[in-house]
């Protein structure tokens, strides 16, 4: 008697590869729509936003008869003694109830890296799950560079706005109502602050000692992202000046603060709480559910999940601003990377984790971030 084939080996025997170069791809972007939680760095509106950067893209979709199953978009850049690296933000993207496609989408990535003479690629799943352990079981190692957030803090807004305040620490809560008390107004921008919004992250760059894009990235951003209302800009003013700024994209049943600039001035007036308590009320009002503060410091995330404690004094400003307002703190997946090139194979293997703490290698890793 003749045993049939498993149904998840027919399924998968029945699959048809694609490989795509379009700037829009609408059968792309229904499939993420349609998939549930997602991240816009897979999107194709990500890929021409990045493409005024340097970046080519290459998307990789698996499809059955009826519809595409799972997908990578990869982004594709020359580095300078590198040669061609590629990058897959958030991803692959695949259906969770056929955990299969993870194995397939990990063997084309490597496929399309030979015939595009890719020298090394970087994988940084979406969340954690099968997807990393394919990538170890294909001989992908952990890189010690972050291209994008490994942590972050995620608030659930769905409750009452009474309830969403609750869950925040007392002094923030009191900075909030100090900012809607002494002046501070918060409204939604358009294209034309985006100069204002520019010069407060530049502000706050040099505070910081961060690089950020030019203006003309932001403005080529927004022409991207708003035709489809994903991309949101908010603006805090004291009696008309623009104090503080950000702005958000919008995804899924999730808005994500990207970047926020601040000039430092009115630190007393708080206009920093006063701007995220006003997005948090804009995305509700949207019906979004989740608000992504997008980026704490990694080593401070793990602490707190494995202590379940909360020592603010120990963290860094940025991240005990953000876990103040009441959300939760959440572990993301690390890079992975896998050099076709031997040499680069055999050089990162030995001496990888030393050369990625180089000036050299972080300045070229800031390529690769998100922004």
């Amino acid at each position: 008697m003749k045993l049939s084939q498993p149904p998840t080996r027919q399924v998968i025997s029945k699959l048809k590869t694609t490989i795509s170069s379009h700037d829009q791809d609408p059968a792309w972007e229904s499939f993420l729509n349609e998939l549930g939680p997602n991240h816009h760095l897979q999107s194709s509106l990500w890929s021409t936003v990045k493409k005024a950067n340097g970046w080519k893209s290459k998307r990789i979709t698996i499809a059955n008869p009826q519809s595409i199953v799972g997908g990578a978009q990869i982004l594709i850049r020359n580095i300078r003694y590198f040669g061609n690296i590629g990058y897959v933000p958030k991803g692959p993207i695949y259906q969770k109830d056929n955990p299969q496609i993870a194995d397939s989408l990990i063997q084309q990535l490597k496929k399309l890296a030979k015939t595009e003479r890719i020298n090394g690629l970087i994988v940084q799943p979406f969340e954690p799950g099968i997807m990393t352990e394919t990538l170890i079981n294909h001989g992908f190692r952990n890189c010690p560079i972050e291209t994008s957030p490994t942590a972050t803090v995620i608030l659930d807004i769905r409750s009452e706005l009474d309830d969403i305040l609750a869950k925040m620490s007392k002094g923030m809560r009191n900075k909030i109502r100090r900012g809607q008390t002494r002046g501070i107004q918060c409204r939604q921008g358009e294209k034309a602050d985006l100069p204002a919004f520019h010069q407060l992250l530049t502000q706050t760059a040099r505070r910081r000692g961060f690089t950020i894009f030019d203006l003309d990235y932001f403005e080529h951003m927004w022409d991207t992202f708003s035709p489809t209302n994903s991309m949101q800009l908010f603006i805090a003013e004291y009696q008309g000046e623009p104090v503080a700024a950000q702005f958000c994209i919008n995804r899924g049943n999730t808005i994500i603060a990207k970047q926020i600039g601040w000039s430092g001035a009115h630190p007393k007036r708080h206009p920093n709480e006063a701007l995220d308590w006003f997005t948090i009320q804009w995305a509700k009002q949207q019906g979004y559910e989740f608000y992504d503060l997008e980026g704490i410091s990694r080593a401070d995330a793990e602490s707190i999940v494995q202590s379940k404690q909360i020592d603010y004094s120990s963290l860094d400003g940025p991240t005990q601003y953000k876990i103040r307002l009441g959300g939760k703190v959440t572990i993301l997946p690390t890079a992975f990377c896998f050099f076709t090139n031997p040499l680069l194979h055999s050089l990162y293997s030995r001496i990888g984790s030393h050369l990625a703490r180089t000036q050299f290698m972080q300045k070229a890793a800031g390529r690769f971030r998100t922004g």
